[in-house]
């Protein structure tokens, strides 16, 4: 029984091979440098899959088997890498190499201590402290603990970013990012387990493979985060852009760029354009993405999802309680409001009312034009 469980290791080391060598091909072709490190962490995935089968079935090659876990401690850092460039494609990681010191540190140890024992070589280790022991034989767990944290991070920070960037998140395609992260998390919470408990470690070959199924799907569903704005004011709205904007704007200035940006945008119903963006708003409006986008936070405590919303929000308010809402459904509300989706109309609606934009309705029935 333990040897057809077994069988799955090499199930999901096959699916790792292929599902590797997808990615580096460029099969979605979306983002090279972030693929590169993906596949990347597939590969090194794959190998320790590959390790775990051939440990199990006893196939006794002690060269290959150290050499399929070398690349054990740099896993994480690879998927890390590859989320980081996800979210900011155009960016240049700086010091990248330090999250790969753990495992230069495991080859140098390799090559002077374990490596020479296979071509009959003695060289005896040092004598390790205990709790040096105990760190080494749980650090892969912890460190994958860590940079899904720290990936984590990286997804919140830019969910917030592109509230700055557009009015319309679902163009942005986060979903398959999330759901990759979730079936990692999924094998992360398995390893975990497995090491306590003796029950969930020898299922632990079909809950791994059914993990690295959806790795697999998500990972070949993705699409470009990035579709509806020049990259160069992707990266970093709200943070370092802010910085440089605070250099050129005083109080008096945000006041009176706020008040052109109000009049523009409400006078002339900019927010009434569906593909409205904060390049194409700002251009309406004669004021540069990075010095707009600090006016709404700073000047109007909103960001730009928030601020283009809300006005739509208004807008669907008075279409509803017209004769038009007779016409039209709901959907069609939204459209002549300037939302493009249903779904951020309803949540945008709510958010701001309290109710459904029909409880909006049977509230104000005694307001609507006859």
């Amino acid at each position: 029984m333990i040897n057809i469980l077994t069988t799955f290791h090499a199930f999901s080391a096959g699916a790792l091979w292929l599902l590797g060598t997808l990615i580096l091909l460029g099969v979605n072709r979306t983002n090279t440098r972030a693929d590169r490190w993906l596949g990347s962490f597939y590969y090194m995935t794959a190998g320790l899959f590959t390790q775990l089968f051939l440990e199990g079935f006893h196939i006794e090659n002690g060269v290959l088997l150290h050499l399929l876990e070398l690349p054990r401690w740099a896993i994480l850092p690879c998927f890390y890498l590859a989320v980081s460039y996800m979210v900011r494609p155009t960016s240049t990681l700086k010091n990248w190499g330090l999250h790969f010191i753990p495992f230069l540190i495991f080859i140098f140890f390799s090559i002077v201590y374990l490596m020479p024992r296979f071509f009959n070589i003695q060289i005896d280790p040092p004598q390790l402290p205990q709790w040096i022991v105990f760190i080494i034989k749980y650090f892969f767990f912890a460190q994958s603990v860590f940079y899904w944290l720290a990936c984590y991070q990286l997804f919140k920070k830019h969910q917030k970013n592109i509230q700055q960037l557009s009015s319309y998140t679902e163009r942005i395609d986060l979903a398959w990012l999330k759901y990759l992260m979730i079936a990692l998390l999924f094998l992360i919470v398995i390893r975990g387990l497995a090491l306590v408990h003796l029950g969930i470690s020898s299922l632990s070959p079909i809950l791994y493979f059914l993990g690295i199924v959806a790795l697999a799907y998500f990972a070949l569903t993705q699409r470009s985060i990035y579709t509806i704005e020049p990259s160069h004011n992707l990266v970093d709205e709200a943070g370092t852009q802010k910085k440089k904007a605070e250099e050129r704007l005083t109080s008096l200035q945000v006041n009176e760029l706020k008040e052109r940006v109000l009049q523009k945008t409400i006078d002339e119903k900019l927010y009434l354009d569906p593909g409205l963006t904060l390049t194409t708003l700002s251009d309406q409006v004669g004021v540069n993405p990075h010095d707009l986008s600090y006016i709404l936070n700073n000047g109007l405590q909103r960001n730009f999802y928030q601020f283009i919303n809300e006005l739509r929000t208004e807008e669907a308010k008075k279409l509803l309680l017209s004769g038009e809402a007779k016409q039209l459904d709901m959907f069609g509300i939204a459209v002549r409001a300037g939302f493009n989706s249903r779904t951020t109309f309803y949540s945008c609606f709510k958010k701001a009312t309290g109710i459904t934009p029909k409880e909006y309705i049977k509230a104000n029935a005694h307001h609507s034009s006859k």
